[in-house]
């Protein structure tokens, strides 16, 4: 037995192995009919063998011609299965010229049964003998060519020419394993068919003595078609592992998704449009219609009020032109009212359609109600409040806003906040606005200054503002609450002038209790006016020439007329009635003037008193009369104190800070009891036994008016001290 008859029956055997092999897996996957094609390939190359084995040892012409036709049949096979696996691999394109190559190749095969010997010879006239490697002799034709052939040749030609269109193709592909395919399975077919032409030329016309020989070239196309198929099988066995994998986690993920979406309280949903399917959660079921499974877009329709259902339609309709959309409805025949809002997205095939359109459902109620409630108390809230962005642009206001400045809700959303304000003030406040945008804080705004808004008919009216920043998100906006203080003004305007005409009362009582020391005041300058005359009376009448002393004597009558009208002016200033008048003073001036008043006073109630007054006091801004008035009380209030004491002093000081001036009164007396430093302020708080218990109220509410401070304290050593704090005068 020759080696010949050995490896072509291996050749055989491997190639119906392989050919079973794929058969089998087409069997198991009937998605993947290469692998059919490449069954009948390596069925076709197996029985190609067998044929070329016995032709190899044929003896006579009639025996070689024979079987040279026959291996046409497996030829014909071979190129069909080559077509049908390109065609299969990679697509419909060019696919023309492999179907034109099969045809010629299915003409030849009709001519290579009923032209000549077959379609290579149209005669053989004897068997020619060569001797290969191992001393192996074998068989070779000698005859006429059969003029056929040329078909055959021909498909071979277009077959090759399919495969280079092929291979250049599949060149600029992207993936890099499709190249490597193409060039295996394009590759080893053109070298197959490269050689298979040559053999037959070489045999058909006699050159050289070579038999027909075609099995060894093409095994090794086989091989390696078979490895890129199996490479391939094993890729898609990866690839469908890892495709489970990814199922199984993306089934872990939608359960988790699920439980997250019902821990959240939101409904998934998923409507797909070319069969009207909607597919949701369990609590999207509950919500249209408790149904198990899935049911159309009508049934879920007659779920949403009736109101309502034009606006779904309409969303529905938006989101085909811009892919996705988001609604808020409510649910029908719902107690309580439900309303739920919706959104989702649209998606598309390549060539347009909608196919399918995804989303969550979440439970809107709980926000709706909460935002139905935050305008309700917008509207009832006592101010005028508007909302304003960081350009002073209108972004939200109330119905006292409209009612306040005169306008409608439509004239002021997203015009500028001025828009309210004076004239003159408008461009100052866009100054402060600006400024207010770099650190906003919650504040009043005007910083003491008087402000004023402007009505929608001219009219201007004092204002009150409190400013709040508010975030939204990235941005943040300014709640501005507004006050109309009209009214307030009025109020306090009477209120002062009722505390005015308390405060001119209070003075009239206190000069009651100083009548006896008033008297004692112009009695001396009187008796002394009164002196006087009757001295210069008796010097004219005893010597009415000289007249050198009555100067002197008329000197001392006006010094003491002065005295006396000195007093008189002092009590006129404190008898005084009017409302308050400010003015720049002197707070240690305004003590030397009480103390003047006081003085005859003081010396009968047998007080001493020390001044320690700061010099060079920054001026403060005030009424004199009042705080005159404040500072007789509080002295009147020591002397009382320590009317008990054998030693009495009576201690003013005065300091001077940055911005305020501090005055405090100090006695020698008892002190003030525990628990009593702020009630000793209230109205009808006394300790005197005619007292009325209105002094110390009083002189509080006078130093608050001044926007100062009046409170007490007990002194270490003993005895109470009254504070008086006031704000220095505003630099003009």
């Amino acid at each position: 037995m020759t080696w010949v008859q050995i490896a072509w029956p291996m050749l055989a055997a491997a190639s119906l192995t392989l050919g079973l092999i794929h058969v089998l897996i087409w069997i198991r996957q009937r998605s993947m009919p290469q692998h059919l094609a490449f069954a009948v390939a390596a069925a076709s190359l197996s029985v190609l063998a067998v044929l070329e084995m016995v032709a190899l040892h044929a003896r006579t012409p009639a025996e070689l011609g024979t079987l040279i036709r026959w291996m046409h049949v497996p030829v014909a096979l071979l190129v069909a299965s080559l077509v049908a696996f390109a065609r299969l691999s990679f697509g419909p394109k060019y696919f023309a010229l492999g179907a034109v190559a099969l045809a010629l190749r299915l003409v030849a095969l009709v001519a290579n049964f009923t032209s000549g010997a077959n379609l290579n010879f149209a005669a053989i006239h004897e068997v020619g003998r060569v001797r290969w490697p191992g001393d192996v002799w074998v068989a070779y034709p000698i005859g006429a060519p059969n003029p056929w052939v040329i078909v055959a040749q021909l498909s071979n030609l277009l077959l090759a020419a399919y495969m280079v269109v092929l291979l250049f193709s599949t060149a600029r592909a992207a993936d890099p394993q499709v190249r490597r395919h193409a060039a295996i399975i394009c590759g080893g077919w053109l070298l197959f068919i490269g050689l298979m032409v040559v053999s037959a030329l070489v045999m058909t016309l006699n050159i050289g003595k070579a038999p027909f020989v075609g099995t060894p070239s093409f095994v090794f196309v086989i091989a390696a078609m078979s490895y890129q198929l199996g490479s391939n099988l094993i890729e898609s066995n990866r690839l469908a592992a890892k495709l489970r994998e990814s199922e199984l986690a993306r089934l872990q993920g939608e359960r988790d998704l699920q439980h997250a979406a019902e821990g959240a309280r939101v409904g998934l949903w998923s409507w797909s449009i070319p069969d009207d399917r909607v597919v949701g959660s369990s609590k999207s079921r509950e919500w249209f219609g408790g149904h198990e499974g899935e049911c159309d877009l009508a049934s879920v329709m007659r779920r949403i009020h009736p109101n309502d259902r034009p606006q779904l339609r309409s969303a529905i309709e938006d989101a085909w032109e811009s892919g996705t959309f988001t609604t808020t409805f409510r649910l029908a025949h719902a107690e309580p009212e439900r309303w739920l809002t919706v959104s989702g997205e649209m998606e598309f095939d390549q060539e347009g359609r909608a196919l399918a359109m995804r989303g969550v459902a979440r439970d809107d109620t709980d926000s709706r109600l909460s935002g139905e409630r935050f305008r309700a108390l917008l509207e009832a809230a006592p101010s005028a409040l508007l909302l304003v962005d960081e350009a002073g642009r209108i972004c939200l206001l109330n119905a006292e806003t409209e009612r306040m400045f005169g306008y409608a809700r439509e004239e002021l959303l997203g015009r500028d906040l001025e828009r309210l304000l004076p004239e003159s003030m408008r461009a100052t406040h866009v100054r402060h606005r600006q400024m207010y945008s770099l650190g906003p804080t919650k504040r009043v705004m005007g910083n003491g200054h008087e402000l004023h808004g402007l009505r929608q008919d001219g009219t201007e009216f004092p204002i009150e503002v409190g400013l709040n920043p508010v975030r939204f998100g990235d941005q943040t906006l300014t709640l501005a609450a507004v006050s109309d203080i009209s009214e307030r003004r009025r109020k306090d305007a009477e209120l002062s002038l009722r505390r005015d005409e308390v405060a001119h009362l209070s003075r009239v009582t206190m000069l009651g209790e100083l009548s006896g020391s008033l008297a004692h005041e112009l009695n001396q300058p009187l008796a002394a006016i009164l002196s006087n005359a009757q001295a210069a009376q008796r010097m004219l009448v005893r010597n009415p020439e000289d007249l050198s002393e009555i100067g002197e004597i008329l000197s001392d009558i006006v010094e003491n007329d002065r005295r006396a009208g000195d007093v008189i002016r002092r009590l006129r200033t404190l008898l005084r009635k009017g409302s308050q008048d400010l003015a720049r003073i002197d707070l240690n001036d305004t003590v030397r003037e009480c103390l003047r008043l006081l003085r005859s006073d003081l010396r009968n109630r047998d007080v001493v008193v020390v001044t320690d007054l700061a010099p060079g006091l920054p001026p403060i801004e005030g009424d004199p009369v009042q705080l005159q008035q404040v500072l007789v009380n509080l002295i009147f209030n020591a002397c009382d104190a320590m009317r008990e004491q054998d030693g009495r002093h009576l201690t003013l000081r005065s300091v001077g800070r940055r911005d305020h001036v501090h005055l405090t009164v100090a006695d020698d007396g008892p002190g003030i009891d525990t628990g009593m430093h702020e009630r000793i302020f209230e109205p009808f708080q006394t300790s005197k036994p005619n007292g009325l218990g209105l002094g110390l109220a009083i002189c509080r509410t006078i130093v608050e008016s001044h926007r100062g401070r009046l409170w007490a304290e007990n002194a270490s050593g003993g005895g109470a001290q009254l504070h008086i704090e006031l704000p220095v005068a505003r630099v003009e």
